[in-house]
């Protein structure tokens, strides 16, 4: 009698069991309804004026794209810069009413002069300061004269290339000019499940519906849209959970029960 009754609690607890199994397997896990632009590795697509590319891999990506951005730079005087592929002294005159200043060559002077036998191979200077060579025949000439140096002035607002920019002198004072220029500047939005970003004036939310495809939607109610469909993942796994909890309980309960009944008697 007593393994009778152990036998129908058996089958009860199997039956439970397997019917909290085969509600788990035919359970179909929520997905977000979200109403957007599909994309994948590679595919680009256009936002207030700024191309975006996508990248897309197990379930995450980013978006890349180039933004203007302001840039600045000092240029102190009397201080060398690189411009038109040789090097050249920023030269701002003292008390200068005019807001302008010149790029004046730097060239190898000592070089120069040991390749012309015509001049001594050293300067030297007078006594109003002025650097001066000295030619072989005895006869002297200002290096300023003797040196055909580039010089390129500006004032303050012109522009000037520098580096394959066009820069702009913004500010000249007697110790400093200040160029500023524009530039394209690489920039990147990393993209992950749910996350919202925004791109110009419009916010976005990223999902994946594959590993390698991302949907973005936009609109006033894709956020909403999107926590709704996290409070049904949350009621999912719940009872999903639930579920799991009575297999577990009933196999064991079973096996409990079966170990029971069929234990020896004594005598």
């Amino acid at each position: 009698m007593q393994r009778r009754w152990a036998a129908v609690c058996i089958a009860f607890f199997l039956v439970m069991g397997a019917s909290a199994y085969s509600v788990m397997a035919l359970a179909e896990a929520p997905s977000p309804d979200l109403q957007g632009d599909a994309h994948q590795n590679g595919s680009t697509f256009q936002q207030g004026g700024t191309t975006y590319t996508v990248s897309v891999e197990g379930g995450a990506g980013e978006l890349a794209y180039t933004q203007p951005v302001d840039e600045e730079v000092e240029w102190a005087n009397n201080t060398a810069v690189e411009y038109r592929n040789g090097s050249y002294n920023v030269s701002i005159e003292a008390g200068n009413d005019s807001e302008s200043f010149t790029l004046v060559e730097e060239l190898d002077v000592t070089a120069i002069l040991e390749n012309d036998s015509a001049v001594e191979n050293s300067t030297f200077t007078r006594d109003d300061g002025t650097e001066t060579i000295v030619y072989r025949n005895g006869t002297t000439q200002p290096l300023a004269e003797y040196v055909d140096r580039d010089r390129r002035t500006f004032t303050e607002g012109d522009t000037l290339e520098h580096d394959n920019e066009t820069k702009t002198a913004a500010n000249v004072t007697s110790e400093r000019v200040l160029v500023t220029w524009e530039t394209d500047a690489n920039q990147t939005v990393a993209l992950e499940e749910g996350e919202t970003f925004t791109l110009g004036d419009t916010e976005y939310v990223a999902t994946f519906p594959t590993n390698d495809t991302v949907v973005l939607a936009s609109g006033s109610n894709a956020v909403e849209e999107y926590e709704n469909y996290e409070q049904r993942v949350a009621y999912y796994g719940e009872r999903t959970s639930g579920l799991l909890y009575v297999i577990i309980f009933s196999g064991g309960a079973g096996f409990l029960l079966a170990a029971l009944a069929f234990l020896p008697h004594r005598g």
